[in-house]
C-alpha cells in the first residue's frame, strides 16, 4: 500500500512539471515547487532505490526534464534544479551500492534495472539540442573571469561537468550489438557534442586507430581486415564440414550397439558402446562428463572493458582534439593534476585518471607524429615511481577489502596499463633517429634499471597474479609489458656492456648496547619545563614580532636522505624544541617557519608560532640528551645503511632465470592457452620468454607439463596453422619441447609423471641432471680450483716467497696468500693441499707458524703518551684524525681508548672533533621544464648524478674498530695495491702508437686532462687521495673497455680495481704533482704528434712518492669538489 501511494505522488509530481504540443514544451505553474519536490523525494530515497527505480521507470527526464533544458534553460533558478536533478538521477549505479557489486538475488536485480535506465538516459542524450542548450550555457560561465564569478557559477559549472562525465559512463547495452565502425549510442552521443561545440572527452576509443585515423584506410588495416575475414571464413567451413560429417545417413536408434574386447568397463566386462567407431583411437571418456562447477567466490574474474572503433567523422575529429590536447596543454594539465595528487587537494581516487591520461595520450603521441618534448611532464623517472606506489597500494587494498577485490583490481590495471606505456614509449625513444632522443632514453633506462624495485617489479606482478582477482586483460598487458622491459634491458646489456646496478646486502642484527646517562644530565619534570617557557616566553614573543631577515637560514628536510618524510617531520620538532631548552630562540622560531613551508598540510607545526612553541615544551617531547645521542649515532647509522645497498654487475641471463618461476610459468601458459583469441603479438610475447627459458637458459624441462601439451597438441592440429603465424609458431615450440622429453626420458623413466607437476627452476634441473645432482654438484663446483686460480696461487707464492722474514710479522705463507686471493671462500686446509699438489711446498715446515698474539696494555707509557701528541699534531687537519693515528701507532689499539686518551691529554675539548669529516650534500631544487632541449639536458645532468652517487656509494668505508683480530680480517679483504709499473718516454711513446692507431686520440686527450686536474687539486690543498676515474663519453667508455689502453693506463701508473667493491680505475695517492704532470705533458703530445725527442728517453718519469709501509690503501670518501671523479 505504500510503495502504490509513493508511486502515485511520483506520477502526480511528474505531470505537473509540464507538457509537450508536438512542438514546444510548456512549464505548468508550479513547475518549480515540482522539481524542489522531486529532488527532495531522491534525497530521502531509502536502501532499496525506490524513488529512483520509479522515475526511471516513469521516463521523467525523457519526456520533462531534457524539454526543459533544451527550451526553458534562461530560468536561472529553475536551470539550476533541472541540472541537480540530472546529475543525480544518471550517477552511476555502482557508486549508489558504495562501490560494491550486490550479491543477493532482490539488490542484484535492483542493481541491472538502474543500470538499464541509465543506458536509456544516454540514448536520449543524443540529441543535438541538449548539448547545444548545455554548451551555450558552458560557453556563458567560461566567459566570466574567474575572480569574478559567483559561488551559484561555480557549482553549476562544476555540475554540467560531471553530467557530461555520467553521461559518457553509462555502459553500453548488450542488446545494442552494433560491430565496429558502425554507429553506437556512444558514438552519437560523442558526434551530437561535438556539433553542438562541448568540449569532448574520451572513454572506450583505441588511441592508436585515433591517431591513424585518416580519410582512407591505410594498407595496414586492409591487410588486417582481409586477414580476420579469411580466417573466419576458415572456421566457418572447418564447422560446415564437421557439421556436415557428424550427419549420419540413417537415423542414430539404427547405429547399433558394439563390444569393444580387452578393454574392460567397471563391471569387469567387456566395454560396450551405442554408436559405430572407425579406429579404437576415437574412443573418448570424456564426452558425457560435466565440466567441474565453481563456487560462486571462486570463479575467474571477467573483463569488463571494451575496445571498438567508432565510425571514421567521430575518430577524425577525435583525432584532431587529441593532436590539440597534445601539443598545447598536455604538460601544463598533467603538472597541475600532478601537484594537486602530491598535495592532496584532490578528490579520492582521482590517481586513476592521471594514469588513465598517461596511458592514452602517450600511446596517441607515439602513433600520431611521435614528439618527445609533448610528453616530458610524465616521461620522467619520478612518474615510473609514483605508478609503482600506487600499484603496491592497489594490491595491498585488494588483500584487505575483500568486498571491493573488483574495484581495486580494476585500478591496478589502468596503472599497469600507465606503466606499459611509459616502457613502449621509452623502446619507441631508441628506434628514434634523434641521437639526443636516444641519449635520454639511455638515461632514463640506466635509472630506471639501476634501483632493485624498479628492475624487480614485473617479476612481482607476474608472480602474484591471481585469476580470481584479476582479470585475463590484465594478465595480457603484463605479458606485453615484460616483454618491452626485458627487450629494453637487454639493448642495455648486449654488445659486451658492464651494466652496473644496485643490489641488496645481508647484515646480521645488530643488538644496540644501551648507552649510559652522562653525567650531569637529568630529564627535566613537567615543573621545570614550565617554569623553562616562562621564562623564555617574553623573548620568543619578541622574536616572533621580530623582523623575520635577522632570523637565520634553517633547512628542515634534507631531499637526498634516505630517511623517510615522517621522520624528518620528527626530527625537526626535536630540532625545534632543542633550541628552545638551550634558549636559541632565533634559530627555533627560524626552523619553525622553514618547517611550516615544506610541510603546510594538516596544521602539523600549528597555525599559530606562538603556541607552536609553546606546545614543543611539552613533557611528551624527547629530553635534549636523547637527541643528542641520537646525532652522535648518526653517522655510523648511515654508513651501515649504505654498506647494505652495495653495487654489482647486472647479470641479465641470472635475471632471465628468475623468471623460471611456477607461478609465472602457469600464468603464461594459462594465457597460452587462449591463443585462438590472443593477438599476433601477444602469443609472440610469451613464446619468446619461453624461448629465453627454454634455449638461452637451458631449462626445456620446467615446460613438461600436461595442460601445456594439450594446447601444443591444439596448434599441430588446427587448420589455420598454414595461414596463420602463431599457432604454427606454438607447434614449432612445442615440437622441440617433445623432443627434448623422450631425451630426457632414456634416462629418466620417471620424466612421464613429471608431466602431472609444475616445475621450479631447481626441480627441473635435477629432471635432466639427476636427482639430488644440484646441491652436490654445487659443492663440488664450489670447492674445485679452476685453471687461472690455480695459477694465481703461483703467482701468489711467489709473490710471498719475495716478502722478507722480518716484514712478515706474525703470518705465515698461507696467512698472506689467503689475504691475497680473490674468492674468499677457501680454507686455510684447501691452500696448503693445492700447494702440495703444485709442488710448491713439501712439507709443513716450510710454513712458519703463527705466534700467538698479545693485546695491547690498558695503561699508557709516556712514550706511547708523547707519540699519541705527536701523531695528533700531523694529522689534525685530516679527515680522519683517529683513523690516521691508528694507521701510524706503534702500538694498536682499539678505537674507543685512543679517543679517551685523547681527551684525557686535552687536546680536544669535545668529542665530536674527532669524528670524520664529511662532505656537504648540494641540494639544488630542479624547476620543471616543458620543452624537449630542457627535458633532454635534465636527463644528461641526472645521469651524472647517478654515477656519482653509485661511485660515492660503492666507495663508502666505515670507521675501523675491535682489536687485532679484526684488523687482520680487514686487511685480508683489502690487500694492497700493486707497485706502479716503471713509465719512461720511450715505453708510453710505444704504447700511444697502438692507442693512436686504434683511433683512440679522444680518450688520450681525455686522460690527460684528468691527470692535470688532479696535479692542480693535489698542489693546491695537498690532500692525496686516490681519485677515481669516471668515463661518460661513448669515445671513452669503449676505450675503457679495450685491453690495449688498460696497458697504457698501467704504464702511466693507473691503479685498476682490487675487489668486488671497485668497479672504477683510480688515480693512485703516490704519484706526485710533478710526475702526474710529466705524463700529461707526454700525453698531450702523443696525442698531437709532435712527441719531441728527450735526452735520456729510458729514464723514469720521477718523482713517485711511495705510500708509508704501515698505511693500508685507504678507499676515497665521498666524493667532494676536491675529490670528484674525473669525467669530460
Amino acid at each position: 500500500m505504500a510503495e502504490g501511494l509513493v508511486h502515485a505522488e511520483l506520477l502526480a509530481a511528474c505531470s505537473s512539471l509540464g507538457y509537450s504540443d508536438g512542438l514546444h514544451y510548456h512549464c505548468e505553474a508550479d513547475c518549480l515547487e515540482t522539481t524542489k519536490d522531486l529532488l527532495r523525494y531522491l534525497r530521502r530515497d531509502d536502501d532499496s532505490h525506490e524513488v529512483r527505480r520509479a522515475l526511471g521507470d516513469s521516463r521523467v527526464l525523457q519526456t520533462d526534464l531534457l524539454p526543459l533544458l533544451q527550451e526553458h534553460s534562461e530560468y536561472e533558478e529553475l536551470l539550476h534544479l533541472v541540472v541537480r536533478l540530472l546529475v543525480d538521477l544518471t550517477n552511476p549505479a555502482l557508486l549508489l551500492f558504495r562501490e560494491e557489486l550486490p550479491e543477493e538475488k532482490v539488490t542484484r536485480k535492483q542493481f541491472l534495472q538502474l543500470v538499464r535506465h541509465q543506458q536509456a538516459y544516454k540514448e536520449a542524450f543524443t540529441s543535438q539540442q541538449v548539448w547545444e542548450a548545455l554548451a551555450g550555457r558552458l560557453r556563458a560561465l567560461l566567459e566570466i573571469p574567474k575572480e569574478e564569478r559567483e559561488e551559484d557559477d561555480r557549482l553549476l559549472l562544476e555540475r554540467i561537468l560531471v553530467l557530461i562525465r555520467n553521461v559518457l559512463w553509462a555502459p553500453a547495452s548488450p542488446e545494442e550489438g552494433r560491430t565496429d565502425n558502425d554507429s553506437s549510442v556512444h558514438d552519437q552521443v560523442l558526434w551530437a557534442m561535438h556539433l553542438s561545440g562541448t568540449a569532448e572527452l574520451l572513454l572506450e576509443q583505441d588511441a592508436c586507430w585515433l591517431a591513424t585515423a585518416n580519410l582512407r584506410r591505410s594498407d595496414q588495416e586492409k591487410e588486417e581486415d582481409d586477414r580476420k575475414l579469411q580466417e573466419l571464413r576458415q572456421r566457418e567451413a572447418l564447422q560446415r564440414e564437421a557439421r556436415r560429417r557428424a550427419a549420419a545417413s540413417r537415423h542414430s536408434r539404427f547405429g547399433g550397439t558394439y563390444v569393444v574386447r580387452q578393454m574392460k568397463s567397471i563391471s569387469d566386462q567387456d566395454l560396450i558402446l551405442h554408436r559405430p567407431l572407425a579406429s579404437v583411437s576415437d574412443i573418448s571418456f570424456d564426452r558425457n562428463k560435466k565440466p567441474r562447477k565453481h563456487n560462486k567466490n571462486r570463479v575467474p574474474m571477467q573483463e569488463t572493458s571494451k575496445r571498438r572503433h567508432s565510425i571514421l567523422a567521430v575518430r577524425m575529429f577525435l583525432q584532431e582534439f587529441c593532436a590539440e590536447f597534445v601539443a598545447g596543454a598536455y604538460n601544463t594539465i598533467m603538472a597541475t593534476v600532478k601537484d594537486s595528487l602530491d598535495r592532496a587537494r584532490a578528490q579520492e581516487h582521482d590517481e586513476t585518471y592521471y594514469m588513465w591520461a598517461i596511458r592514452f595520450f602517450m600511446e596517441f603521441n607515439r602513433h600520431h607524429n611521435f614528439k618527445v618534448e609533448l610528453v616530458t611532464e610524465t616521461l620522467a623517472i619520478e612518474t615510473f615511481h609514483f605508478i609503482q606506489t600506487q600499484i603496491e597500494n592497489y594490491f595491498e587494498r585488494m588483500t584487505a577489502e575483500k568486498k571491493k577485490i573488483a574495484v581495486w583490481s580494476r585500478r591496478m590495471h589502468r596503472a599497469l596499463r600507465a606503466y606499459q606505456e611509459l616502457l613502449a614509449t621509452l623502446a619507441h625513444m631508441d628506434a628514434s633517429t634523434s641521437q639526443d632522443v636516444r641519449e635520454s632514453s639511455r638515461v632514463l633506462k640506466s635509472r630506471l634499471f639501476y634501483v632493485v624495485e624498479y628492475r624487480e617489479m614485473m617479476l612481482l606482478l607476474l608472480q602474484n597474479y591471481d585469476p580470481l582477482k584479476m582479470t585475463l586483460g590484465y594478465l595480457r598487458d603484463a605479458v606485453e609489458a615484460t616483454h618491452i622491459f626485458l627487450k629494453l634491458l637487454e639493448g642495455m646489456c648486449r654488445k659486451g656492456r658492464h651494466v652496473f646496478v644496485q643490489g641488496k646486502g645481508k647484515k646480521a642484527p645488530k643488538k644496540k648496547p644501551k648507552v649510559a646517562a652522562m653525567p650531569g644530565t637529568t630529564a627535566l619534570t613537567q615543573e621545570q619545563l614550565q617554569d623553562l617557557w616562562d621564562e623564555v616566553s617574553p623573548e620568543v614573543a619578541a622574536v616572533v614580532q621580530g623582523p623575520s631577515e635577522s632570523l637565520p637560514d634553517m633547512v628542515p628536510f634534507d631531499a637526498l636522505s634516505e630517511e623517510p618524510e615522517e621522520a624528518q617531520k620528527e626530527t625537526a620538532m626535536r630540532r625545534i624544541s632543542k633550541h628552545l631548552r638551550g634558549k636559541e630562540l632565533p634559530q627555533a622560531v627560524a626552523l619553525m617557519r622553514a618547517a611550516r613551508e615544506v610541510w603546510p598540510e594538516g596544521d602539523i607545526f600549528g597555525p599559530q608560532e606562538r603556541s607552536f612553541l609553546a606546545n614543543l615544551s611539552a613533557p611528551q617531547e624527547a629530553p635534549v640528551e636523547e637527541l643528542e645521542e641520537e646525532n652522535e649515532d648518526e653517522e655510523e647509522e648511515e654508513e651501515e645503511r649504505m654498506a647494505l645497498m652495495s653495487e654489482q654487475e647486472f647479470d641479465f641471463m641470472g635475471f632471465v632465470r628468475r623468471f623460471a618461476n611456477t607461478k609465472v610459468v602457469k600464468a603464461y601458459s594459462s594465457l597460452l592457452h587462449h591463443y585462438p583469441t590472443n593477438t599476433k603479438h601477444t602469443n609472440h610475447c610469451i613464446l619468446k620468454l619461453f624461448h629465453r627459458l627454454a634455449w638461452d637458459c637451458k631449462l626445456p624441462a620446467i615446460f613438461f607439463q600436461a595442460s601445456l601439451f594439450l594446447v601444443f597438441l591444439r596448434a599441430m592440429e588446427d587448420p589455420l596453422r598454414t595461414t596463420s603465424e602463431s599457432p604454427r609458431e606454438i607447434a614449432r615450440f612445442g615440437k622441440y619441447i617433445v623432443r627434448q622429453l623422450y631425451k630426457v626420458a632414456e634416462t629418466n623413466p620417471k620424466v612421464f609423471v613429471e608431466l602431472l607437476f609444475w616445475k621450479t627452476n631447481r626441480e627441473a634441473v635435477e629432471i635432466e641432471c639427476g636427482y639430488g645432482e644440484v646441491e652436490s654438484g654445487k659443492q663440488a663446483a664450489k670447492m674445485a680450483w679452476r685453471e687461472e686460480e690455480e695459477e694465481e696461487l703461483r703467482m701468489l707464492h711467489r709473490e710471498v716467497e719475495e716478502i722478507p722474514m722480518e716484514a712478515r710479522g706474525e703470518k705465515d705463507m698461507v696467512d698472506l696468500i689467503m689475504e691475497r686471493l680473490i674468492s674468499n671462500n677457501r680454507t686455510r686446509r684447501s691452500v696448503i693441499k693445492k700447494l702440495k699438489e703444485l709442488g710448491l711446498i713439501h712439507d709443513l715446515k716450510d710454513l712458519r707458524k703463527k705466534t700467538i698474539k698479545i693485546s695491547a696494555p690498558r695503561t699508557w707509557t709516556e712514550e706511547e703518551e708523547e707519540e699519541l701528541r705527536r701523531l695528533f699534531e700531523e694529522n689534525k687537519e685530516a679527515m680522519d684524525i683517529v683513523g690516521r693515528i691508528m694507521d701510524n701507532m706503534s702500538l694498536r689499539r682499539p678505537k674507543h681508548r685512543v679517543v679517551e686518551k685523547i681527551l684525557e691529554l686535552g687536546l680536544v675539548e669535545d668529542r665530536k672533533q674527532l669524528r670524520k669529516k664529511r662532505a656537504k650534500k648540494a641540494t639544488t631544487k630542479a624547476s620543471k621544464r616543458s620543452t624537449g632541449q630542457d627535458f633532454l639536458s635534465a636527463n644528461q645532468a641526472s645521469d651524472e648524478e647517478i654515477d656519482e652517487g653509485s661511485e660515492s656509494e660503492a666507495t663508502s668505508a666505515s670507521d675501523e674498530e675491535g682489536d687485532n683480530t679484526t684488523r687482520s680480517q680487514q686487511a685480508s679483504r683489502n690487500p694492497p695495491a700493486p707497485p706502479v709499473p716503471v713509465a719512461t718516454p720511450a715505453l708510453i711513446s710505444k704504447a700511444l702508437n697502438v692507442v693512436l692507431g686504434a683511433g683512440r686520440s679522444e680518450a688520450v686527450e681525455w686522460l690527460a686532462r684528468i691527470l692535470r686536474d688532479v696535479a692542480d687539486d693535489r698542489e693546491e690543498d695537498g690532500d692525496f687521495e686516490p681519485v677515481p676515474v669516471l668515463a661518460i663519453t661513448q669515445a671513452c667508455t669503449d676505450a675503457m673497455e679495450d685491453e690495449e689502453f688498460h696497458k697504457l693506463l698501467r704504464l702511466v701508473g693507473l691503479q685498476p680495481p682490487m675487489t668486488h667493491q671497485e668497479m672504477f680505475w683510480r688515480v693512485p695517492s703516490r704519484l706526485s704533482v710533478d710526475g702526474l704532470r710529466k705524463r700529461a705533458q707526454y700525453l698531450t703530445q702523443g696525442a698531437s704528434g709532435d712527441f719531441q725527442d728527450v735526452e735520456n728517453p729510458d729514464e723514469p718519469l720521477e718523482p713517485v712518492e711511495p705510500e708509508p709501509a704501515k698505511i693500508k690503501p685507504r678507499k676515497p670518501k665521498k666524493l667532494k669538489p676536491k675529490t670528484k671523479p674525473k669525467s669530460f
